[in-house]
């Protein structure tokens, strides 16, 4: 019988590759598989907060990927449905932070290539159908070609409708907020310059990433029904859709150039009754996800492998129980994620109503401390229960000096 590994990881992606880098770090044997073979795309904002770095430094990536020459964010615009626009800088104190845009087909393979490094053993083309169950307890995977790994932990790493969160047990499409995303590669983009934006429409949002060189992700999310024209269509669709919905940035890519057909994805929001239970912990999109306004989807990925590593290292080593180092990771996931899921689900409210988009947008634009607090929360380094408390409000709400 085969010797089990200490760790499978189904999925190499950031958070797939994180947990990997991890766990490794501490001596464990850690395998990653993946049914994809790299680099491979990924439908995705493809901005990422500045609180990254810190995670891909803790990995010992962080040169990987500044060696990509990735475009450097400084901050965040976003454009209300009337055009009032209000724009924050990535600060902490008197320091100026710096976050970062940049294909998801390359910073994944630079990951798994970091994991790879350390002495992850990875397995591309490696696609996993189920999980391997004893007295309750995951005890490993099995691959679509009948192979079966056992393992002592599996961390599901594989997206929001993998088999990891299926076995989990409770995944189910969120009941509100059923939307679904666009996304596309443009090259030529008219006025793109070091922050990221997120233009409010009828119906939804847009949100534009600059990219090295003279490409950009332009990517808007929409409701479910809005969809229904784009079958057999879709780039047709997107412009239509634009122009339609999204004026400003229409007169802004007509004239560009696609470096491949757009690609769509949804519905978006799943939920998870539970993230964990013994032998086997969700991360990343695995874990839920919320459609992505605040873009927190990458660093959320590493960071559920920074918490994951902690509880699995423990079990690995004897100092807790399976159940226990389950009910850890769960309590470190809410504390870690409660207040930014509930600011987004505010803000979709928000989106969801232009009269208010709009009131809000022309408050924040006169009130440059509190966007740029605003946009630290969305840079993952300013806690985002400060825009769920009094003082935030009250400020939002105070005649402008």
């Amino acid at each position: 019988m085969t010797a089990a590994r200490d760790v499978v990881v189904v999925g190499g992606g950031p958070a797939g590759t994180a947990a990997s880098v991890f766990l490794r770090q501490q001596g464990f044997d850690v395998l990653l598989l993946d049914a994809a073979r790299f680099p491979r795309d990924k439908i995705c904002g493809e901005g990422v907060s500045p609180e990254a770095w810190r995670l891909l430094a803790a990995m010992g990536a962080r040169d990987d990927v500044a060696g990509l020459g990735p475009h450097a964010l400084r901050g965040m615009r976003v454009v209300a449905p009337d055009g009032t626009a209000f724009e924050g800088s990535y600060r902490r104190g008197g320091q100026v932070l710096s976050g970062f845009a940049l294909r998801r087909s390359r910073l994944d393979t630079t990951l798994l290539g970091v994991a790879r490094r350390v002495g992850v053993e990875v397995r591309e083309g490696a696609r996993v159908d189920g999980v391997v169950e004893s007295a309750g307890h995951v005890v490993g995977v099995r691959l679509e070609s009948g192979e079966t790994v056992p393992a002592r932990w599996v961390l599901g790493c594989d997206g929001r409708w993998g088999v990891s969160a299926r076995a989990v047990g409770g995944l189910q499409p969120a009941r509100r907020f059923r939307r679904f995303a666009l996304r596309m590669h443009l090259h030529g983009v008219a006025e793109l310059s070091d922050v990221g934006e997120m233009h409010v429409g009828r119906g939804g949002y847009c949100g534009i990433a600059p990219l090295p060189g003279d490409e950009a992700n332009v990517a808007f999310v929409l409701d479910a029904s809005a969809f229904r024209r784009a079958a057999g269509r879709l780039e047709a669709f997107a412009r239509e859709t634009l122009e339609d919905r999204f004026p400003a940035v229409a007169a802004r890519t007509r004239e560009t150039r696609a470096s491949a057909p757009p690609r769509a994805i949804g519905p978006l929001a799943v939920a998870v009754r539970r993230r964990a239970r013994p032998g086997l912990m969700l991360l990343g999109d695995a874990a839920g996800f919320h459609d992505p306004f605040t873009g927190e989807g990458v660093t959320l990925a590493l960071r559920s492998g920074e918490i994951a590593a902690g509880p699995v290292g423990d079990a690995l080593r004897g100092r807790s129980s399976p159940q226990t180092a389950a009910a850890t990771y769960e309590d470190e996931y809410r504390r870690a994620t409660r207040d930014k899921f509930r600011l987004n689900r505010l803000l979709q409210a928000v989106v969801a109503l232009p009269a208010l988009a709009n009131a809000v947008a022309r408050r924040l634009r006169d009130r440059p401390r509190t966007c740029d607090e605003l946009v630290g929360i969305a840079g993952d380094f300013v806690p985002a229960r400060r825009a769920l408390g009094p003082r935030f409000v009250l400020e939002l709400l105070r005649p402008p000096r």
